[in-house]
């Protein structure tokens, strides 16, 4: 059995490519099943849903010993917690590399938008057919992660294979379709501060420092900025809690296409007047149109740290 793995505080991309890399797997008469790290969003829900898929099962731990895929992520901190102890036989991802292993394992990164578009890439290799739901939600993962092709990290690549992909769907308004996945995305409600700050949330390291960068996609960004205060006193406990350097929660407006982060200190404020030349007033920095993590925001802090 292989376990596939997201990383934990998943988004839709990382639970969707677990679950279609386990489909892929099986199609070689692998035995394989797909197992969360953590609670999944609201947009995810309602891509399952939609999917008639069950949500896999949450776990914590694995029996030591384990075969494990990682989709997603290569990095120690957002992955299980055991991973020292567990068989990693694959990675397949679209982040920056480093993980390290002692034998040959099949790796498989590409720098575009979504796992889902290197998981398509194999699965087309394989000359087997997509069926209609598997077709779907590779389609819901590049609307996820490209934020409908706003996304800096798109790639014609990621737009081509949607246009592939809906030939099997035929969704008429595509466009519509990714606004009711940003809506469901948007509606909060009454979450938890703990859980609003990680719904998208990883912890990087570089140059001997920790940091965390948290990310808020909606359609509603007032909604998370009225609750500023809760947010603060919340990350400020995070940062002890995790032993980190440094901790941001960036609120990203998916229709403007701007960037509102939240900062505890500062020793965030000073680091991002530094790293992206914006002043923090009130423990507010706006870093206007960074909108994706991956490319505008980690890599930069890594950098400067590095």
């Amino acid at each position: 059995m292989i376990y596939v793995c997201w990383h934990t505080n998943p988004d839709t991309d990382a639970i969707l490519s677990a679950m279609i890399y386990a489909k892929y797997l099986q199609l070689g008469w692998v035995e394989a099943t797909p197992v969360r790290l953590g609670e999944i969003n609201n947009e995810t829900k309602h891509a399952l849903s939609l999917l008639w898929w069950d949500v896999p099962l949450l776990v914590e731990s694995l029996p030591a010993g384990s075969k494990v895929a990682l989709t997603d992520h290569n990095e120690v901190t957002q992955s299980i917690s055991n991973l020292d102890e567990l068989d990693v036989v694959a990675i397949v991802d679209h982040h920056k590399f480093n993980f390290h292993t002692s034998q040959p394992i099949d790796i498989l990164v590409r720098p575009i938008a979504s796992t889902c578009s290197v998981i398509y890439g194999l699965w087309k290799a394989r000359w087997e057919a997509i069926s209609l739901d598997v077709a779907k939600a590779m389609m819901m993962w590049i609307i996820s992660d490209t934020l409908y092709f706003r996304s800096p990290t798109t790639t014609q690549y990621d737009k081509d294979i949607f246009d592939e992909l809906n030939h099997i769907v035929q969704i008429e308004n595509t466009e519509q379709f990714s606004l009711d996945m940003f809506a469901a995305k948007s509606d909060l409600g009454d979450i938890h501060v703990r859980e609003l700050i990680t719904l998208d949330y990883k912890v990087f390291e570089s140059g001997g420092k920790r940091f965390g960068i948290g990310v808020v996609e909606t359609t509603n960004p007032s909604y998370t900025l009225s609750r500023k205060q809760e947010i603060l006193d919340d990350l400020t406990n995070l940062k002890y809690e995790q032993q980190l350097d440094m901790v941001m929660l960036s609120v990203v407006d998916i229709l403007n296409e701007t960037n509102t982060t939240i900062v505890p200190s500062d020793v965030e404020a000073s680091v991002i007047q530094q790293v992206f030349g914006s002043d923090t007033v009130d423990n507010i920095a706006h870093l206007w149109n960074r909108i994706s993590r991956k490319k505008q925001l980690a890599w930069p802090v890594t950098d400067y740290f590095a």
